[in-house]
């Protein structure tokens, strides 16, 4: 079976693109016929996805997460089926639903069938480095459906993961920010019409009424440089951050915060020891190994730990004991790697290493959910009703003023 790209033109008249399966050209076009489409054009999707590459005016297609977990669970599938590896990639492409997704996945199979490997295709698909070096290993072991389905898994627990992160972050953010909106809302637009009344009546006004008007007047006479300053700070904060020195001492002072520090530590060693884990599972040499799962440390310390150890394990060295220094892999984790190495299970044991701080990055972070919303909700309430106090104390005075 072979996959061809076709433009068509429908009983409406409308231009249909797509791909379709067939045996040959011709058998795709009375396929297309009995759709009573007619066939403008049809090549093999393999010529379309090289034109697409050559052409420099469309933007080359890239899986993403979702669909890379997809792409390697049917691939597992295929290959635990015995299918050929460019018929289970034709048939993966089929089963695409995005015609980006399909037009990547028809690329790759074309790198294929030019000779070159699969992990090279994903490679110029700019696909992670972990994954490419996972199939590397697997097409030279012949271990193919199992080192997909590893992956698949892999990358499963990687966007679990962020999706924990995310809801964490996401639900405080959204009540941080209505809030500050009715807060603005308020200083800009009600306490100046309400502040004209007060100054008709005359009168001292309560200190808290001054404060918001000052406030308010600040807003409305400054707001819009203060914008400014905003993003301004936060250009200047990303432009350092790509900096490695002020990136090294901002990680070195969060991961030195109470709790903070402790949650991110845990979710980078649980990032570590997965891949790790899942690399020395999949038959990758250890060194390349190391030097693969490093990427997976996004705080600079940590990074720069993971490079010290894989230069002990070059010299005979161990990995926990090199992981030791500065105390910044939690504690449980040097031990479950220490009995790793003595039994000669360090990849089953890495991968419980990642299962447990996973676990417990989860209960952490719904713990801290649970703290952070009432939190919030209190501190909106304290700001809203200091507003309406401010509003409702001279207008007391004023009726106090009219008895």
């Amino acid at each position: 079976m072979s996959l061809f790209s076709y433009e068509a033109i429908d009983a409406r008249g409308r231009k249909q693109k797509g791909e379709v399966e067939a045996d040959s050209e011709r058998g795709a076009r009375q396929l297309l016929k009995s759709q009573a489409l007619i066939v403008r054009s049809m090549v093999p999707a393999e010529q379309a996805g090289r034109r697409n590459r050559n052409d420099n005016s469309v933007s080359k297609s890239h899986l993403s997460g979702a669909d890379t977990v997809l792409f390697l669970q049917q691939l597992a599938t295929l290959s635990a089926a015995g299918m050929p590896l460019v018929d289970s990639l034709a048939s993966i492409a089929v089963g695409m639903d995005k015609r980006k997704t399909r037009t990547a996945v028809v690329t790759i199979r074309q790198s294929v069938l030019e000779g070159g490997s699969l992990a090279d295709a994903l490679r110029d698909q700019q696909m992670d480095e972990v994954v490419c070096n996972m199939i590397a290993a697997g097409e030279e072991t012949g271990q193919m459906e199992a080192v997909a389905a590893r992956l698949a898994e892999l990358l499963e627990h990687r966007q679990q993961l962020q999706q924990e992160l995310l809801s964490a972050t996401l639900y405080p953010a959204i009540i941080l920010g209505f809030g500050m909106l009715v807060m603005l809302f308020l200083m800009a637009v009600v306490v100046p019409q309400v502040v004209t009344v007060f100054e008709r009546a005359g009168g001292d006004l309560p200190l808290l009424t001054k404060v918001v008007i000052a406030a308010s007047d600040f807003l409305r006479a400054y707001g819009g440089w203060l914008v400014v300053l905003l993003a301004g700070v936060i250009l200047a904060y990303r432009l350092a951050m790509r900096r490695s020195g002020l990136r090294r001492i901002r990680d070195t002072q969060l991961l030195r915060l109470p709790g903070i520090g402790r949650l991110m530590a845990r979710i980078d060693t649980a990032r570590f020891a997965r891949t790790l884990g899942m690399l020395l599972t999949g038959g990758v040499p250890v060194l390349a190994a190391i030097h693969i799962a490093n990427q997976n440390w996004s705080m600079l310390p940590l990074r720069t730990l993971g490079e010290a150890a894989r230069e002990s394990l070059r010299g005979g060295g161990s990995l926990s004991e090199a992981l030791k220094p500065g105390g910044m892999v939690p504690h449980i984790a040097i031990q479950l790697l220490a009995v790793g190495e003595q039994s000669g299970t360090l990849d089953t044991m890495l991968l419980r290493v990642a299962e447990h701080f996973e676990r417990e990055v989860s209960r952490g972070l719904k713990r801290m959910l649970t703290i952070a919303e009432p939190l919030l909700v209190m501190l909106m309430a304290l700001g809203v009703g200091a507003m309406a106090m401010a509003i409702l104390l001279p207008i007391a005075q004023m009726n106090e003023l009219v008895r």
